[in-house]
């Protein structure tokens, strides 16, 4: 199944004083839902169908580049507030 192109649900929040956007999307062929979110840097997440988000790309850039990202605590608060029960990093 592929995933579409429009999100099926858009959240705008602001935190800390800038704004933020999280692109909700149901469809996607490897993944249950796929999440987007759009701040300084972008995060995407794939979702699977126990609640776990497995990190599978950003712009934010490590300094150490075999570490993987370490993803800001508004963020982590923003998956868990959405429903997500875990959060893997990959990318």
């Amino acid at each position: 199944m592929p995933r579409t192109k429009t999100p099926d649900r858009i959240e705008r929040e602001t935190i800390d004083g800038k704004d933020t956007k999280v692109f909700i999307y149901h469809t996607d062929p490897e993944y249950s839902s796929r999440i987007e979110v759009q701040r300084d840097e972008s995060w995407e997440f794939g979702i699977d169908g126990e609640a776990v988000a497995t990190l599978l790309t950003t712009t934010d850039v490590a300094d150490d580049i075999l570490a993987e990202p370490e993803l800001p605590e508004w963020l982590v608060e923003s998956l868990l507030g959405l429903g997500i029960e875990e959060i893997e990093g990959e990318a």
